[in-house]
Formats: structure tokens, C-alpha cells, sequence
């Protein structure tokens, strides 16, 4: 634990710290400021080295969310609601959040309904009549995944909302 004023020494220590972990990949802040307390860091020695960080480029919470939902909207496991939790869950806000996941989608053209179908197609769930458990089993996988009731009732047909299955 450091003394209350924020020496150069416990800075430049703490300012490693941050390097080190972002040297593996990009962190929000709340991150790096986790791992800063964890390590014992007063909060004066945290919030330089956070801003000296930020200062020379390293710390961007609107880039680290927007390239995080990139890659996991271009990944196709997840839907919107999916990748904004996990944006959340990084520390960021809910608003911050639903931007980066907004502003990611148009930039890898997201295609919800596409992604849907190749989550279901790797569960071996697509390109065959479900059994009614199955059907539900694949509405429940995609609910999970973070999809709309919308996509999942797009992909999966009206037919989930019958619990007898289709007339045909």
C-alpha cells in the first residue's frame, strides 16, 4: 500500500502494471483500475498512472468497446444483447455499451438472422425438422446467445410458440 501522495516511484510501478496487462490485450479502464487496487495501489497513484496511460493513447474505452464487439459480432456466437453484457461486464455503460455494439454492427455488417442460423448449424440444430424439445432447445440456445425474440422467431418459424408443433 502506498502513502497517501502519489510518489514518482509507485506511479511508474503502477503505469507498468497497466503496460504489462495491455501489452496481452486491450482493457477497459475499469479493468486496469481493478487490477490496479488489487495490487494494492492508493487511489492517487491509480488515477495518475491511469491518466498518463490514457495520455499517451493506451487507455480508450470507446475504442477497446467498439473493436471488442467488432470481433465478437464478426465471431457470429453472439447476438447484440450477448456482446453489449459482455461490453458491460468490462465495466463500460449500459449507453457506451449499446453504441459500440450499434456502431460495430454496421461496421462488420451484421447480419442477425445469418448469425442465428450459423449458431444453430454448428449445434447440428439447422437444415432439418426439429423434434418439438429440439425446437425449443434452439429457441433457448439462441435466447441465450444474446439474439432478439424477433431473429429467433424469424429463423425458428411461429412454430416455437406451439407447444403441439406445426399442422402441416
Amino acid at each position: 500500500m502506498g502513502s497517501e501522495a502519489a510518489t514518482p516511484e509507485e506511479v511508474r510501478r503502477a503505469t507498468d502494471v497497466c503496460l504489462r496487462l495491455l501489452s496481452v490485450r486491450a482493457r477497459s479502464r475499469h479493468e486496469l483500475l481493478t487490477a490496479l487496487e488489487r495490487k494494492g495501489f492508493s487511489e492517487p497513484v491509480r488515477k495518475t498512472a491511469l491518466e498518463q496511460v490514457e495520455g499517451w493513447g493506451y487507455l480508450d474505452d470507446e475504442r477497446f468497446a467498439r473493436e471488442r464487439a467488432e470481433v465478437l459480432l464478426r465471431r457470429g456466437k453472439y447476438g447484440p444483447q450477448a456482446v453489449q453484457q459482455r461490453l458491460q461486464a468490462h465495466g463500460l455503460s449500459r449507453e457506451a455499451a449499446s453504441k459500440a455494439v450499434v456502431t460495430a454492427s454496421d461496421a462488420v455488417e451484421f447480419d442477425a438472422e445469418a448469425a442465428a442460423r450459423l449458431v444453430l448449424e454448428r449445434r447440428g440444430l439447422l437444415g432439418r425438422k426439429l423434434e418439438p424439445k429440439e425446437h425449443a432447445r434452439a429457441g433457448r440456445l439462441l435466447f441465450s446467445r444474446g439474439f432478439s425474440s424477433d431473429v429467433i422467431q424469424r429463423v425458428l418459424g411461429d412454430v416455437m410458440l406451439e407447444p403441439s408443433g406445426p399442422e402441416d
